[in-house]
């Protein structure tokens, strides 16, 4: 999956720009009711105006009238100009990493030529790991599996004999010594007779649910 297939393309952002005044840009801010707002000049982009960065502006220099604050000042007084971005051709694993360490409230998006297409937002991530781990289709049926070579493709033959379609599966480190969870979502009807072949297998079903 990647990261042009998840992003908030450019033609529907609410945008500022850098002479803007910042009563302009607040009431676009509060209308959208976002948290921040890419900035630019003209066609470029130059960085991420933050509502958090207004009202403490305005509340270190309180000795500013509030009308002159929101129409003499600028967005480019304020804005931020340092971030990180990411290529629309990368994979949305890499922009969840970049997300999670910079403590960005989003990611620019570019292309390959170095044009701005868009942006990643948290909630993008989350829909999009919603979408890989199929949330909201199927049945979940969580495994317990000893790490040893084979086990999951007996585990997957199993289903695969029941003509159980698999929507989703994911291995994760159960923090035991060799032990790993296997989360499947399947598509069937009768889950109580594939759990039941699964338990004969010699596999232990941790847990079901939707």
């Amino acid at each position: 999956m990647y990261v042009k297939n998840h992003m908030l393309p450019k033609d529907k952002l609410t945008l500022v720009y850098i002479d803007e005044s910042i009563g302009s840009a607040l009431e676009k801010i509060n209308k959208g009711d976002f948290l921040s707002l890419p900035v630019f000049d003209g066609d470029e982009f130059k960085g991420i105006l933050m509502k958090e960065a207004i009202f403490r502006y305005y509340f270190e220099t309180n000795s500013m009238d509030k009308t002159d604050f929101l129409d003499d000042v600028k967005v480019k007084d304020l804005y931020n100009e340092v971030y990180k971005s990411i290529l629309e051709t990368e994979i949305i694993e890499n922009a969840s990493y970049l997300l999670k360490e910079v403590r960005t409230p989003f990611l620019p998006v570019f292309d390959v030529k170095g044009n701005f297409t868009g942006i990643l937002t948290h909630t993008s991530i989350f829909n999009a790991f919603s979408e890989i781990f199929g949330l909201g289709k199927g049945t979940r049926i969580l495994v317990n599996l000893f790490d040893i070579p084979g086990q999951l493709a007996k585990l997957t033959g199993i289903i695969r004999k029941e003509n159980v379609n698999i929507i989703n599966i994911a291995v994760m480190d159960a923090k035991v010594l060799d032990v790993y969870k296997v989360v499947i979502r399947v598509d069937t009807e009768d889950v109580d007779d594939l759990i039941n072949k699964i338990d004969k297998s010699g596999f232990k079903v941790a847990g079901v649910s939707k």
